[in-house]
């Protein structure tokens, strides 16, 4: 699966470039914190526009960062269970601001 591939070999300047930008970063608070969120609470608790946060999303979701699965018609979002332990660590150790 190419999306394990990947996480597996996930380059870690990527990683951290990803988490260099503010919204992205809360993002990936957030997910850690509430475990799962729909786009429309991420939204909510952002308070940006919703093309904004897809982007986002989906610039993490390429890199491996976060996952994805459709439940009727939202899409829920959670880090990556196949996240790196190095990856896993650094997310664990962020404070939601």
């Amino acid at each position: 699966n190419l999306y394990i591939w990947i996480c597996k070999y996930m380059n870690k300047t990527d990683f951290l470039k990803a988490l260099s930008d503010p919204t992205r970063l809360k993002i990936v608070q957030l997910l850690n914190q509430k475990q799962a969120l729909c786009v429309c609470d991420i939204i909510s608790e952002l308070d940006q526009p919703q093309p904004t946060i897809s982007r986002h999303l989906n610039q993490l979701k390429q890199i491996g960062i976060l996952e994805s699965e459709r439940k009727g018609t939202w899409i829920w979002y959670s880090i990556s269970q196949e996240l790196p332990s190095w990856g896993k660590a650094v997310i664990g150790a962020l404070e939601l601001n």
